[in-house]
């Protein structure tokens, strides 16, 4: 792989012409176009990957690494390695659908903006989780960084013609979407409760399930995204959010150790009121 003068990797046959992150701050798209080339390290040392929850029987249950090391090479193959700065927009709603995009590291939102002036936080996007959701080849929503972030573009169209060379890769892209369908409609459920305190316990059992690799005794939840966007996401207000954790830790079932890490301090009784739907 080539790179230009910026360090950003130019692909195809043309040495001029290359997709670069933006460097203008918050606010740009995480590409643009550059003329200028050089040398650089080579950026498949931690090749994409997928993780889910498999819709077959399996002796573990839970979530699992799902590409082959020659897959992820493929996929490493065909993609880009961009480095996403806190609140850079990846890609806009309504534009050109040409990548789809798998997380290495960091945290990605997914989100519309209303005409009614208010934002539609659909999902939160962690590490070995893919997005670029499209509909007749223009992006269905936007995307922005939450954290500083390491993502993959993979090229639509050299996607589409590695899957259908590979029944295998086909079917391991199936089990991530048929897990990202259950997450929706877990979302789908939690917006139906009636209950702030339900709501925003059932957020946390989420994504204490969504992010099994982070490093922690297995009680903390790391939660990257601001207050702002968990209210947007569970579908209440900031002050209903902070009076349900205010409520959570009052009844000794959460503690919250900073703005972005709660404990667990009751597993049993997060895990009844989650599931009292």
């Amino acid at each position: 792989m080539r790179f230009d003068a910026d360090g950003v990797p130019v692909r195809g046959n043309s040495p001029r012409i290359g997709i670069r992150l933006a460097s203008r701050g918050v606010g740009h798209h995480a590409f643009t176009r550059t003329r200028k080339k050089q040398k650089a390290v080579a950026t498949d040392e931690f090749p994409p990957t997928l993780r889910a929850a498999h819709f077959l029987k399996t002796e573990t249950g839970g979530q699992r690494i799902l590409l082959s090391r020659q897959q992820r090479q493929e996929l490493s193959r065909i993609s880009l390695r961009l480095r996403l700065a806190p609140r850079m927009v990846v890609y806009r709603e309504d534009t050109p659908a040409n990548w789809v995009f798998v997380v290495s590291e960091g945290a990605v939102k997914c989100y519309r903006e209303l005409p009614s002036g208010k934002t539609d936080l659909s999902a939160f996007i962690f590490p070995h989780d893919l997005f670029g959701l499209a509909k007749n080849g223009r992006y269905f929503n936007s995307a922005r960084a939450i954290t500083w972030s390491t993502v993959y573009s993979l090229s639509i169209d050299e996607l589409t013609q590695l899957v259908r060379r590979d029944a295998d890769l086909q079917f391991h892209f199936l089990t991530k979407v048929t897990h990202e369908l259950r997450e929706s409609q877990q979302r789908g459920i939690l917006l139906k409760r009636r209950d702030a305190v339900g709501r925003l316990a059932m957020f946390l059992m989420m994504m204490h399930e969504r992010m099994p690799e982070v490093e922690h005794d297995g009680h903390d939840i790391p939660l990257p995204m601001t207050r702002s966007d968990i209210a947007a996401f569970v579908g209440l207000s900031l002050e209903s959010v902070s009076r349900a954790g205010a409520k959570l830790e009052r009844q000794g079932i959460i503690k919250f150790k900073s703005r972005h890490v709660a404990t667990i301090v009751d597993s049993g009784r997060l895990a009844m009121l989650a599931a009292a739907v």
